[in-house]
């Protein structure tokens, strides 16, 4: 169970407390609401630029990655919707995608990338979204 704490700039609030209140209720009481799914992904989202591109001037390349879902066309449906460019397969992938999961590859470079990567790692069957080295 999450616990949360009040900040001591929460005070300065109180005029705006009805709203506050039914905002931090909703919150709390959806989960879906409250967590975004940032902490199911690996890899530092700072380090990307907004082309979508991670390495200095002279080396810039795309931040590949993987995850894992059910191995069901709805599964795959919501997630190429979200992104149509991702590639799927039945391999376990360095991530340890099991028998009855896809494992699919997506990359940064593309337009509104931070979105599309947020929106996948929200869904709540995505466990987990790792680097991809593919080889």
């Amino acid at each position: 169970m999450k616990q949360y704490f009040l900040s001591p700039h929460f005070f300065h609030l109180l005029p705006f407390s009805p709203l506050l209140t039914i905002t931090l209720s909703l919150n709390l009481l959806n989960p879906v609401l409250a967590e975004n799914g940032t902490d199911k992904i690996t890899f530092d989202l700072s380090m990307i630029s907004e082309a979508g591109l991670i390495g200095d001037a002279t080396s810039l390349r795309a931040m590949n990655y993987e995850f894992c879902i059910p191995a069901q066309a709805e599964s795959l449906a919501t997630v190429q919707k979200i992104d149509p460019s991702l590639i799927y397969s039945r391999s376990p992938g360095r991530i340890g995608c099991q028998k009855d999961q896809y494992l699919c590859i997506g990359s940064t470079h593309q337009p509104q990338w931070r979105e599309v990567l947020l929106q996948l790692a929200a869904l709540s069957f995505v466990e987990k979204i790792a680097p991809f080295w593919g080889e």
